[in-house]
């Protein structure tokens, strides 16, 4: 099948393994087919996502981690979720493969390496979300207007796209995708994570609170606190009891999901 709408991956890298063992083997990227950008030593993940954005002129940026892998087919099966999206809502703003909404309900799946499985829940079409993982982000070439260059580091900006979004009345979504996140498991909420959703609590401040897909922008960030303690405890006394990890290859999974 081919792909009608043009596309660029763009993903911030700062290991080149896993790069090379997820994303770029990715089999429409490795081939050539669609073009993939790395960016290395990135300040931040708004600052990678504005500069693929601002240097295309048509088409579609597809942001993704450098531990996702995009199973054979899957920009002809983004091509038909596009195209039903631009049916449904023409001016949408971003657009993910699993996202929450704002009664808490999870939205679209991803298979998680960390996890073992695969999270989220099924949809058949478009679902419109208050929040995206950043795993996986498409946006229209050259639009600027979403994109906030404070938001430091490489997290919370997917909750921060899909809201500005919102102040241009424009609604983002979750689609039905399947990609592969060979995702380590998540060993510290502070550092980075910390400094984004002050980042976040502090520009958001009037709409809080606002969901994400880990922990909630409030006021008094007392969920963020509690599920630092429970990521160091989980880290040291709780090892995953599933059978996959970083030696595992994304293409054994993909092939095992039938994905491809």
């Amino acid at each position: 099948m081919t792909v009608a709408f043009p596309f660029v991956v763009v993903a911030p890298v700062n290991d080149d393994e896993t790069l090379s063992q997820c994303l770029a083997a990715s089999p429409d990227l490795s081939s050539g087919r669609i073009p993939l950008r790395v960016f290395r030593d990135a300040r931040s993940a708004t600052g990678v996502i504005a500069d693929a954005v601002g240097a295309v002129t048509e088409g579609y940026v597809v942001y993704a981690h450098q531990d996702v892998y995009l199973p054979r087919g899957f920009f002809a099966a983004l091509t038909a979720r596009l195209a039903a999206l631009d049916r449904l809502d023409p001016r949408w703003a971003v657009a993910g493969a699993i996202g929450r909404d704002a009664a808490l309900v999870t939205h679209g799946t991803v298979w998680s390496t960390d996890r073992g499985r695969v999270v989220g829940g099924r949809i058949t079409g478009p679902a419109a979300v208050e929040c995206l993982d950043e795993c996986l982000l498409i946006m229209r070439a050259g639009d600027l207007s979403l994109i906030d260059l404070g938001v430091p580091g490489f997290h919370l900006y997917g909750v921060d796209l899909v809201q500005m979004g919102r102040l241009q009345g424009r609604r983002s979504y979750a689609l039905p995708l399947q990609i592969v996140h060979h995702a380590k498991p998540i060993s510290s909420l502070g550092g980075g994570y910390a400094r984004a959703h002050r980042y976040m609590r502090l520009k958001w401040r009037a709409r809080l609170p606002m969901t994400t897909l880990i922990t909630p922008l409030e006021r008094v960030p007392w969920k963020l606190w509690k599920m630092r303690v429970g990521a160091r405890l989980r880290t040291r006394f709780s090892p995953p009891r599933h059978g996959y990890g970083q030696e595992t290859d994304p293409r054994r999974i993909a092939r095992e999901l039938r994905y491809e």
